[in-house]
């Protein structure tokens, strides 16, 4: 026995000492690959259980590289067409460091987005976790959810909005004056995501100090880069920036909402001034007040999710008006006549905007056509049986959007915009651009008000024309025209 180690230990050192450096690397490599395959296999807690078909791919990685390229160039509907063509409705795969179980149709929406708390909850991956905090909406469950889902909602929902619409329309109409007024040509998406960022720092920060909100702009696009990035803290990596960022961030959220404190304690500022103040103020049914974390991690989620999703759907709006003009037409004829009706020496109420049934259409139509989150990940806390496959525990879900967005056999034609698609309501769990059940975005309410009195005035002030009509699509992450959607703009004549 001896004399046999000692000889394995010869054959070795001589295999070490005769192999070129460059081979030695790619032999440890390709052995190191095959023994993480290999235990892999064996403590997999799949082993042995009925999974869904499909392909976990490469150790670790999965095939989050290819899901994020076809991110990138605004092909991840054809991604999981392709899988669902080949595997069938629920499929595995590997995303984000963790297998990956997706379902797809109304079935698997309903599965995800109803069912919350005792199978399945709404653990997210390593990436958003550590860019929105441990204390976000998204990461919590059960009475947590409930408490923190119940705050934002008082100021949220749609009867609390109700008193913010003079104030988003003043912010849209300084948007257009300062932006828009007195030129030729406008780069769409930038001044979009301007004007969404204007509006959440004032209805949700009440941050008026243009420096102070152009640089929580720019680091919540690290942060957006971040949260769609292979989770790897290396230095120079996308993650690692959005990690740095969110650090520059929670800094400046603590002092801004220290100071915001003082203005409540000295009267200066009402605590229903802004959700900040909202959230500051805040009491539960035992006079407990949420901590600096809870506050922090879910205005991070509300920046990121109340400017930069509601970008995309302006956008949006402005492309597909520009590409239908049968349909602008008839947006234009509805706020025209919102415009005559108007109220209060001019300015917009919530009476108004309930007028916009057919503009309401066409935003449900641009959120339908592209969605700005193409899904969103659940875990399982048990295993789970769905369609006669088992889901291990531990597992990541799946939840996307375009499968029924373009079924059509919920929505005819369904690669026609067509505002009529939303004539009659629409099947359960088959439209849900902003999630679905307990889970519904509680921003909802606000996008929808925002996109509904931005195209007000866009239809009514300006003609706009496309100067790329043909122009792509990208992903950065969220679907956007690749070159910024430049238009030509002339103001409209009264």
């Amino acid at each position: 026995m001896e004399f046999g180690e000692q000889a394995i230990a010869k054959t070795v050192m001589d295999f070490l000492h005769s192999t070129p450096p460059s081979l030695l690397i790619l032999s440890t490599v390709a052995l190191a690959s095959i023994i993480f395959v290999l235990v892999a296999k064996i403590f997999s807690p799949g082993r042995g259980k009925n999974l869904p078909p499909g392909n976990l791919g490469l150790p670790v990685i999965g095939e989050t590289i290819g899901f994020l390229n076809a991110l990138k160039v605004d092909q991840c509907d054809k991604w999981v067409a392709d899988k669902v063509a080949t595997y069938g409705p629920v499929f595995k795969t590997s995303l984000m460091g963790c297998p990956t179980a997706v379902l797809t149709g109304q079935a698997g929406n309903r599965f995800l987005l109803q069912n919350d708390y005792n199978t399945i909850i709404n653990k997210q991956p390593t990436t958003f976790v550590r860019i929105f905090g441990s204390k976000n909406i998204n990461e919590l469950f059960a009475d947590e959810h409930k408490r923190i889902r119940n705050a934002i909602m008082t100021f949220m929902k749609p009867e609390a909005l109700q008193k913010c619409v003079g104030r988003m329309e003043g912010v849209v109409k300084e948007h257009f004056a300062e932006h828009w007024e007195g030129r030729d040509t406008v780069l769409a998406y930038p001044l979009m995501k301007q004007l969404t960022f204007q509006v959440a720092s004032d209805l949700l920060f009440g941050l008026k100090d243009p420096k102070e909100r152009q640089i929580l702009n720019t680091e919540s696009i690290t942060l957006m880069k971040a949260i769609w990035s292979v989770p790897l803290n290396l230095p120079g990596t996308t993650f690692n920036k959005g990690l740095r960022a969110r650090g520059r961030v929670v800094k400046r959220l603590s002092s801004l909402i220290n100071l915001r404190k003082r203005e409540i304690a000295e009267g200066k500022v009402a605590p229903d001034q802004d959700l900040m103040s909202w959230l500051i103020t805040l009491k539960d049914e035992n006079n407990n007040s949420l901590t600096e974390n809870e506050i922090i991690d879910n205005l991070i989620v509300l920046m990121i999710g109340g400017h930069d999703t509601t970008a995309v759907l302006l956008t949006q709006l402005v492309r597909f008006l520009c590409l239908h003009p049968d349909i602008y037409k008839n947006v234009l004829q509805e706020q025209t006549e919102v415009l005559a009706g108007r109220q209060r020496n001019g300015a917009l109420a919530w009476e108004d905007v309930k007028k916009m049934e057919y503009t309401h259409k066409v935003v449900y139509e641009a959120l339908r056509m592209v969605p700005p989150v193409f899904g969103g990940f659940r875990v399982t806390v048990q295993d789970v049986q769905y369609k006669g496959y088992t889901i291990p525990k531990g597992w990541q879900l799946f939840w996307e959007t375009s499968t029924t967005h373009s079924d059509e056999r919920v929505f005819r034609e369904p690669t026609k915009f067509d505002p009529s698609h939303f004539d009659d309501k629409t099947p359960p769990y088959t439209f849900i651009p902003f999630g679905g059940g307990a889970r519904l975005c509680p921003g909802y309410d606000f996008a929808k008000m925002q996109a509904l009195i931005f195209v007000h005035h866009l239809v009514s002030t300006y003609d706009w024309s496309m100067l790329i009509p043909d122009e792509k699509m990208v992903c950065e992450p969220l679907p956007v025209p690749s070159k910024g959607l430049p238009i030509k703009i002339r103001a409209r004549k009264n």
